[in-house]
């Protein structure tokens, strides 16, 4: 089930929202707690059932492993146990291409390794398995993220459970959530389709092309993503819990170090937790430091994807990382100027690292740098350009007799790009607006018709990018 389905809008979240507040009135934690894993169970397995038993199973395992290492006196070789069979089972499914790729298993398999970590360092007073349950299959944070420490949900339902429903919270919640789905089905969805048409073809395209295209796919994953997240954020927040944040406005970085600080931030602490710090770190010299940095990235690169375009896109971030950490060392001056550059510099090097994150192959990438690069004199052609053609907006064009414009089929295109470049440069992060914005009517009406304005255009909605990783 996805956040942006009828069957969730409808069906399961009521239905959630309605149960969990009948058995919060119980002031049971283990009722809630059993509860929310059941849906949770039945949010994962809702379209293909057939993941259900893998991530079952693998739960038992692992909380098996957790059970033995806490009774033990050794407990490195449970840990070692654990993290391979974890490791290996995420690599089978999703590397040796043998069965079927179990629906998020890189997301659950790193709750599970951090509930196995934490564990170990004897870090959680709640490690029963109910509590284990909750903390892997809570279906706000369980497809997609963000990835969150065990500590930041142990205890999180008996606190839920002393407090009275927050209307407020709930409201704002709820905004998020809205405007998450907006992210997703009316900017993400609108950009992947001329992604779609682009890179299905690229020998095809001109330069121009070619550019709208990088940068159509580099917005489109942004919204995609952090749409997710945000409706991730707002649904946990609706029952009363509260998820990190996973997104802050990354395309506004002066650099790579502080593009990772922004973008996908809970990936970002888990690296660095659980491989990074165990490395070394930092506190092994500088040389030692660069090559913990490009091992991260690499691993990283690994997890988004098997392929070789995702190790280049890894280690063309690890090296850009590298690169900024000396330059920091140096502590080189700055001023407006320079990060104004430095945020162009590093928009432009995340659109070309992002070509390699979305091409078929090291080949499809090249052809379409190669293009845009080239800076030929061809044209965006029309059916390029009508890949961003909104009905909603193309009917208004129609109504302003606009349509016979030679250059009609251009507005709309140029439209979405600046839309989306105007929110990614200067505006908030979702989740800051709606922690600031006052609740009024006004408000609430605006909210109302991007909510049924998202609705009616559900059955056109693809499924989330990184549902594959």
């Amino acid at each position: 089930m996805s956040f942006h389905s009828f069957a969730f809008v409808f069906l399961f979240f009521p239905l959630c929202m309605l149960g969990f507040h009948m058995v919060k009135k119980t002031g049971k934690a283990s009722y809630a707690k059993a509860f929310l894993v059941l849906m949770s169970l039945w949010f994962y397995g809702f379209v293909s059932p057939v993941n259900l038993p893998v991530l079952l199973v693998s739960m038992v395992v692992n909380f098996g492993i957790v059970f033995l290492m806490k009774k033990a006196e050794a407990k490195k070789p449970y840990l070692i146990a654990g993290l391979l069979l974890s490791v290996g089972t995420l690599f089978f499914f999703k590397y040796t291409g043998r069965l079927f790729v179990p629906l998020s298993i890189s997301f659950f398999t790193f709750s599970q390794i951090a509930f196995l970590v934490e564990n170990y360092r004897g870090t959680l007073q709640k490690s029963e398995w109910l509590d284990y349950g909750f903390y892997v299959t809570f279906f706000p944070k369980m497809i997609q993220g963000p990835i969150v420490l065990p500590k930041e949900l142990e205890g999180a339902v008996e606190e839920v459970l002393e407090q009275p429903f927050d209307w407020e919270k709930f409201y704002r919640s709820l905004l998020l959530f809205i405007m998450g789905l907006a992210k997703k089905v009316l900017l993400a969805d609108t950009l992947g389709a001329a992604v779609a048409f682009g890179y299905g073809n690229p020998a095809a395209l001109s330069s121009k092309e070619a550019w709208v295209l990088i940068l159509a796919y580099t917005l489109q994953l942004y919204f995609d993503f952090s749409g997710y997240s945000d409706m991730a954020m707002g649904c946990a927040g609706m029952l009363g819990f509260s998820l990190p944040v996973n997104f802050s406005s990354p395309y506004k970085a002066a650099n790579i170090i502080e593009f990772w600080k922004g973008w996908h931030m809970t990936l970002t602490r888990f690296f660095t937790q659980y491989v990074y710090i165990p490395l070394g770190g930092k506190r092994k010299g500088l040389a030692r430091t660069c090559l913990n940095i490009l091992f991260v990235f690499f691993i990283s690169g690994i997890w988004h994807g098997a392929g070789v375009t995702f190790i280049v896109w890894g280690l063309m971030h690890g090296v850009a990382y590298v690169v900024c950490r000396l330059f920091d060392k140096a502590k080189k001056p700055t001023g407006k100027i320079l990060r104004v550059c430095g945020v162009l510099l590093t928009f432009l090097y995340v659109n070309i690292a992002w070509v390699f994150f979305r091409a078929p192959s090291v080949s499809d990438a090249v052809s379409v740098l190669k293009k845009a690069f080239t800076f030929s004199a061809g044209k965006i052609g029309k059916n390029f350009a009508q890949c961003f053609q909104l009905d909603e907006f193309w009917y208004v064009i129609k109504v302003l007799g606009m349509d016979s414009l030679p250059f009609a089929h251009l507005i709309l295109l140029f439209f979405m790009l600046a839309i989306a470049l105007l929110l990614v440069f200067w505006g908030k992060p979702a989740h800051v607006i709606c922690e600031k914005i006052k609740p009024g009517f006004f408000v609430t009406v605006i909210a109302a018709v991007l909510f049924v304005w998202c609705v009616v255009s559900l059955g056109q909605v693809s499924s989330f990018l990184y549902v594959n990783f």
